[in-house]
C-alpha cells in the first residue's frame, strides 16, 4: 500500500541574531515514512523511515503545521501506529507534517445490502456488533481471486475484509460464501 510519494520540499531556514546579522543556516530535511509511536508527553513521533530499519524522532511544537492529504488539520493525539508521514524538518524539529491516514479494518460477515446500493451492513467476526458501512465509487470491491465484483453481488453469510476510515469503504475483499 502507498502512503505518501516524497514532495521535493526545498529551502533553508535562516536565523538571524537579535543584532541582525545572520546567525546560523539549516537545511530543511525531508523524511517519509510511517508513524511507529506517539509520545505526547514529550510530544515526539518515532518514524520509520520509508525502507529502513531505525526509527527516526520528530518532536512536534506549537509552530509545527500538521494535515492530512486532503489539507485537513489533524493533532498528534489522532495519530496512529501505521499512518504514513511526510515530515520537514530541521534537527529534528517538524515544521510540516504531511498525514496519510491508516485506513481501519473490519472482518466479518454480510448481514444485509442497502437497497439503494450505497451501504451495507457487516457484523464483526468475534461479536454481534453490526456495522454499517458505506461505499463510494471509489470503493474497490474484489473476491478473493483478485475479480472485480458490485455492491450488488454481495450476499448475506459472505465473509468480508475491509480497509476504511470513518467506515467509509475505500476496499472490501470478499469470501464468496459457498452456495449450499
Amino acid at each position: 500500500m502507498q502512503f505518501l510519494r516524497p514532495t521535493p520540499w526545498l529551502g533553508a531556514v535562516i536565523l538571524l541574531s537579535l543584532a541582525g546579522g545572520l546567525a546560523t543556516a539549516s537545511q530543511v530535511e525531508q523524511l517519509s515514512g510511517v508513524v511507529n509511536s506517539v509520545n505526547l508527553e514529550a510530544r515526539k513521533i518515532a518514524v520509520t523511515p520509508t525502507g529502513k530499519d531505525q526509527d527516526v524522532d520528530v518532536t512536534v511544537n506549537d509552530q509545527t503545521v500538521m494535515t492530512t492529504q486532503d489539507g485537513k488539520t489533524i493533532h498528534l493525539k489522532d495519530l496512529k501506529q501505521g499512518d504514513g508521514l511526510g515530515v520537514a524538518h530541521t534537527g529534528g524539529v517538524a515544521s510540516k507534517i504531511i498525514v496519510a491516514i491508516k485506513p481501519s479494518e473490519l472482518t466479518g460477515h454480510v448481514k444485509s445490502v442497502g437497497a439503494n446500493l450505497k451501504t451495507f451492513v457487516v457484523t464483526e467476526t468475534g461479536t454481534t456488533v453490526d456495522v454499517t458501512v458505506a461505499v463510494t465509487p471509489e470503493t474497490t470491491i474484489v473476491n478473493t481471486a483478485g475479480k472485480k465484483m458490485e455492491l450488488k453481488d454481495l450476499k448475506k453469510g459472505d465473509g468480508v475484509g475491509i480497509s476504511h476510515v470513518n467506515s467509509v469503504a475505500s476496499k472490501v475483499v470478499v469470501n464468496v460464501k459457498p452456495v449450499e
